[in-house]
């Protein structure tokens, strides 16, 4: 998965330029992701997703009005009281999400704490650049989990979620 980044772009444009069904734009948008990628693509405009097989599994992405919480999100990591997917990354061993939701930095991220250790995860860092910005760090058995939490320009907040399977 070093290609992550360049994935996620092709992804995001492939979508972006794939408005109307199974359309020669998303068969372009396939070739040019596999072309990328070196791997198996399906994008599906319509419901704003992008698959990518690879010999490691399938990465899923989904973005915009569709984006969804991965079914197999784990249902002990924190998430706010109302929030709305914005992007949703599910791939082998790892999920990013990006999540908008009503509220403060300092309120939504002291939430986090209590919530993610009544679960039993372990702080292992916290950062609070400004009062705008802050991430917390947990582990769990063999997860990681990253929270970002940033001021959305005064309209709640944009909150990153990573939760990665550590392999050994």
């Amino acid at each position: 998965m070093r290609n992550l980044p360049l994935i996620a772009i092709a992804a995001t444009v492939a979508l972006a330029c794939t408005a109307c069904g199974k359309s020669a734009g998303e068969r372009a948008a396939e070739a040019a992701i596999e072309a990328g990628t070196g791997q198996k693509a399906d994008v599906d405009a319509k419901n704003g997703a992008v698959t990518i097989k690879t010999d490691k599994g399938e990465m899923k992405m989904t973005s915009g009005d569709t984006a969804a919480l991965p079914a197999s999100f784990p249902k002990d990591v924190y998430l706010p009281e109302h929030y709305a997917v914005k992007s949703a990354m599910e791939m082998p061993n790892a999920m990013v999400l990006e999540i908008e939701a009503p509220g403060a930095v300092a309120a939504l991220a002291a939430d986090a704490g209590k919530r993610m250790q009544a679960q039993g995860w372990k702080q292992q860092m916290a950062m609070a650049q400004t009062g705008q910005s802050q991430v917390l760090v947990y582990e769990k058995e063999k997860r990681s989990a990253t929270l970002s939490f940033n001021d959305n320009a005064g309209k709640g907040v944009t909150l990153g979620v990573q939760v990665a399977t550590n392999q050994q």
